[in-house]
């Protein structure tokens, strides 16, 4: 892919960060924060020109328009949210050569729009964490693949997660609570280690399973994105955190305070996600 694009592409999203809905924002940032390893996962696809494909809960529709630019496919960007949606539509309207190739469709992952047998290849990243029923969705993506197609998945395992000193326990006792309304959401953090199983149960072939591993040691910067990252997403869900009697507002305000005050000058962070391909039969 050419850098021109992905440049351009990341500076067009990055101007969005002061307009967008605030419960959009934590997830242009992370949009943002992990395009490497996006971009890492596209270039290994080897996709046939002319292929046609999905990118199922394609947010901001990054990963849908850089898969048609770099291997001359179509892509429908599929994601249930309308808003979503708009905001994917308004950022591919300007690139011309796109217009024939990428789609921007509404639709479940539980139950894709989609005929069976009429997708060469299917996409999704950091979607199946948020499902309540992965297996399912695993199901619906092989039912539309053909014959031969593959389905690429890129996912958490907070298994993976290293990081030293070790976070203020003000703070990891506010990520606790956020991992705990996930998972009673039906949310896994943990769903990494999971997903190649289910994939070879749902008669997929496994065919490779690789960490993107994101280490760095820095000098924490408390407005940095990985930090306001991090506090955005716990603080768009605080009123259903309070509600579910899972975190009160001083512990929430202790945690943010000590979050953006690091007990070390430099530390130690390194996180990865899993990306796995498997072919259908």
């Amino acid at each position: 892919m050419p850098n021109t694009f992905a440049e351009a592409l990341d500076t067009l999203l990055a101007d969005l960060l002061e307009t967008v809905p605030l419960r959009y924002r934590w997830l242009l940032l992370q949009t943002l924060y992990t395009g490497s390893s996006r971009r890492q996962g596209i270039s290994k696809l080897a996709l046939q020109p002319g292929s046609q494909g999905l990118d199922v809960g394609c947010g901001f529709g990054a990963m849908a328009m850089e898969i048609a630019t770099a291997w001359s496919c179509t892509v429908d960007g599929v994601d249930c949210d309308s808003t979503m949606l708009e905001m994917a539509r308004s950022l591919s309207a300007p690139m011309t050569w796109l217009q024939d190739r990428v789609h921007w469709i509404s639709g479940d992952i539980l139950a894709l729009p989609y005929p069976d047998h009429s997708q060469d290849f299917v996409c999704t990243r950091f979607v199946l964490q948020h499902v309540s029923d992965p297996k399912r969705a695993i199901q619906e993506m092989y039912r539309v693949l053909r014959p031969g197609g593959f389905v690429y998945i890129e996912d958490i395992d907070e298994g993976m997660v290293l990081q030293y000193p070790a976070p203020p326990p003000e703070w990891s006792l506010v990520l606790d609570a956020f991992s705990r309304l996930q998972q009673a959401r039906g949310g896994d953090r943990q769903i990494g280690r999971k997903i190649p199983v289910w994939l070879a149960q749902s008669g997929f072939e496994v065919q490779s399973i690789e960490p993107q591993w994101m280490a760095q040691v820095t000098r924490p910067e408390p407005n940095g994105p990985a930090i306001q990252w991090e506090i955005e997403r716990v603080a768009l869900e605080l009123d259903a955190l309070y509600a579910a009697q899972l975190l009160t507002p001083e512990e929430w305000q202790k945690g943010h305070a000590r979050f953006r005050d690091p007990i070390a000058d430099i530390s130690f962070q390194s996180n990865a996600s899993l990306q796995i391909r498997a072919q259908r039969a």
